[in-house]
């Protein structure tokens, strides 16, 4: 595990502190750039699209899991 690797928690964090800085309304990933090379890392990573990555890091629920 390398220290750029993203997990699934550092991931939810990333977007929990998004959360945070955008008065706990919708967050932007463009406006977060830390949140958007996150994602962008994680989607690279687990093999998914970066829309999947950001419905992951919003809800914490993984695509597969939705049906």
């Amino acid at each position: 595990m390398g220290l750029f690797d993203i997990t699934d928690e550092k991931l939810r964090a990333f977007y929990h502190r998004a959360w945070h800085e955008a008065h706990m309304g919708f967050v932007d990933p463009r406006k977060y750039p830390y949140l958007d090379r996150a994602i962008l890392i994680y989607a690279r990573e687990h093999g998914c699209s970066y829309d999947e990555a950001l419905i992951f890091a919003k809800t914490g629920r993984k695509t597969g899991d939705l049906h």
